[in-house]
Parts: C-alpha cells; sequence; structure tokens
C-alpha cells in the first residue's frame, strides 16, 4: 500500500478527542471501509485499553492497528506488572511516539495515527495527546482530531471550547462536531464509540448512531 493510498484509506475515518483538567472524552468511528467508501462493517472497535484511568484510540491500516494496538496493550501493561505501578498518561504517550518513530525506520513499520488520553493523579488532571504514524506527537492538547473530518471541526472547538466547561459540555461540542462530519463528509460513518476518564476512572457512555 503507497502512503497516498493509506492517507486516503486512514482519513476516511474519525478519532476525536476533547480534555479539560478534569475529563477527557475520547471517540472513535466503528467502520470498515473497503475498496475506498464501501461500508463493510459498523462494529469495529479502534480502541485499546492502556490502564485502569487510560485508553489509546487508532486508525490506520487495519492489520497495522490490531497489531500495534495489542502490542503496545501488552508492554504496558508487563510495566505495571513488573513495577507495581502503571505508567502515566504522558510516559505511555512518549513510548509510543518513540515505538512509532523506531519502527519507521525498518521493514515492520506501523502506519497508524492515534489519540492517547488518560487522568494521571499525580498531576491531578486529565491528559490527552496524539501521534501520527511518522511519529509526530503532540500533548497536553485541550481537544485533537485525526482523519478528513477533524478539518470540519477545528473551528466549532476554536469557538465554543472552554477550558472549564463541565462534561454535558464536552458531550455537547463532541455531538456537534459528529454532526458536522455527518452533514459534509462523504462517507456514511454510522456510528461511533464514546468513552470518559476522570479521576474516578473510566466509563464507557451510550454508543453515538447518526
Amino acid at each position: 500500500m503507497t502512503v497516498l493510498t493509506w492517507e486516503i484509506m486512514s482519513g476516511m475515518h474519525f478519532l476525536v478527542g476533547i480534555s479539560t483538567d478534569d475529563y477527557v472524552i475520547l471517540a472513535a468511528d466503528k467502520a470498515t471501509f473497503a475498496y475506498g467508501a464501501v461500508l463493510a462493517d459498523n462494529n469495529n472497535d479502534k480502541e485499546f485499553r492502556l490502564g485502569k484511568k487510560m485508553t489509546m484510540m487508532c486508525i490506520g491500516e487495519e492489520g497495522d492497528v490490531a497489531q500495534f494496538g495489542d502490542w503496545t496493550t501488552r508492554n504496558i501493561q508487563l510495566y505495571a506488572i513488573r513495577n507495581g505501578y502503571e505508567l502515566s498518561p504522558s510516559s505511555a504517550h512518549h513510548f509510543v511516539r518513540r515505538n512509532i518513530a523506531e519502527a519507521l525506520r525498518s521493514s515492520d513499520h506501523y502506519t497508524v495515527d492515534v489519540l492517547l488520553g488518560g487522568y494521571d493523579d499525580k498531576d491531578g488532571k486529565a491528559f490527552l495527546g496524539s501521534v501520527d504514524y511518522l511519529g509526530n506527537a503532540i500533548e497536553h492538547q485541550p481537544y485533537l482530531f485525526r482523519g478528513f473530518c477533524g478539518r470540519f471541526c477545528y473551528a466549532i472547538m476554536d469557538a465554543e471550547y472552554k477550558k472549564d466547561m463541565p462534561e454535558k459540555k464536552g458531550l455537547e461540542l463532541l455531538n456537534k462536531c459528529i454532526s458536522e462530519a455527518k452533514r459534509r463528509f462523504v462517507a456514511n460513518i454510522p456510528a461511533y464509540k464514546v468513552v470518559i476518564i476522570d479521576k474516578s476512572g473510566y466509563r464507557r457512555l451510550e454508543d453515538i448512531n447518526v
């Protein structure tokens, strides 16, 4: 698969991350596409739990997503078993970035884009970061998107995001972004998985169906 083909296929999917100091919301589409924009499945889980208060969502080439997600999950869990404590979200983010960047220079590179979110008990605040398939990483962001649909949503977030907004408002903005993607994007993305992580832990919300 060429880089251009992969970017087109990966761009069909949509990851959303919204964060304040108190919580982080992550959402991932559940679609599987074939031959461009043909919907082959609407129950594809793109989430990989990394800890009690940390999770990762990936899009990209299907085989790489499954392999990299499983490999990352198992290695971070192994770290917790060996050391008696889990990696912080920021440390896990650096671990993901380093391994994508190192693999990029080998024949076993991973064509995946990642959103990673969690709650850091030591710092007492939520974390949101992303890593792309070239190993470029951004961390401690208020909101992030992966996929073409994100281009429709930055204006919404720039206008309405507030650092101290309650969880209800964050979910309203998530629904606005998904509705905008539904209205303007060419592909049919029928459902999204939604999770929230805060100081109380991890919660999965009801799927958003559009």
